[in-house]
């Protein structure tokens, strides 16, 4: 079984409902001051990690901005949230190729190998995503579940 693959789809999958939850996020919910953690910060934090770890090793990684978690009246943008998560979308068809699997995490305090961290990495992107859906429900935003399985050489692209 080739697994390279299935990784990538369900990572792509699981960004796919990211983006839905972002985009059909009401102005209201996004920078609701009643949330502990802000819509858009949740959607930058499960990205942020994605991104990272995703990556082969932790060296060479460009750390994203850690700004506006703590400062009202900054938050990040939708539009700024989609464009790290085409980033994050680009990594998942560039890096799990490259990735060797069995070797170690390519982190100092991630005690794991590589797969064991792309587990991870996936359920903490659909933890964020759940809760994601869970704050839309309040507002009656209706979202999908994304099950069809996605091309990897084209993450806009589904597979028939």
């Amino acid at each position: 079984m080739k697994i390279k693959p299935i990784l990538q789809s369900q990572y792509l999958a699981s960004l796919a409902m990211l983006k839905q939850a972002v985009v059909k996020c009401p102005p209201e919910a996004w920078d609701d001051s009643r949330d502990k953690d802000r819509f858009w910060f949740v959607a930058y934090h499960t990205l942020r990690y994605a991104h990272l770890y995703l990556k082969a090793q932790d060296k060479g990684y460009v750390r994203w901005e850690a700004r506006r978690h703590n400062q009202p009246g900054l938050p990040f943008t939708k539009e700024e949230i989609l464009e790290r998560l085409a980033l994050v979308e680009r990594d998942v068809v560039e890096q799990i190729p490259m990735m060797n699997l069995d070797g170690k995490s390519g982190y100092a305090w991630i005690p794991t190998n590589k797969l064991e961290l792309q587990l991870d990495n996936l359920r903490h992107i659909q933890q964020h995503t759940g809760e994601l859906y869970e704050r839309l429900g309040a507002y009656n935003v209706k979202l999908n579940w994304v099950s069809e399985r996605y091309n990897a050489a084209s993450p806009k692209e589904k597979k028939k």
